[in-house]
């Protein structure tokens, strides 16, 4: 799996470095997808990963991007991009 950060982290939160870093270090520490997987869903269940970012899948990649605080909606640039 290959990690590529395609945008600037915003910290306009004292926990959204903490939820990033969690999940950098899942990203790292996955073989597969279904590692990813479960690892993000175990993420999500235990911070505010939710709140601050959105994410997804793709047939052969992870996406992650921040969320706007004033909607929730997410930021139209990825931050980052994990290709499986």
């Amino acid at each position: 799996m290959e990690l590529k950060i395609e945008g600037i982290i915003y910290s306009w939160d004292d926990r959204i470095p903490y939820i990033l870093v969690r999940v950098i270090n899942a990203i790292t520490l996955s073989t597969n997808e279904t590692e990813l997987r479960q690892a993000i869903k175990y993420i999500a269940s235990k911070t505010e990963l939710e709140k601050f970012f959105a994410y997804g899948y793709g047939a052969h990649h992870f996406w992650l991007t921040h969320r706007r605080l004033s909607n929730r909606k997410p930021i139209n640039h990825r931050l980052l991009i994990v290709e499986f």
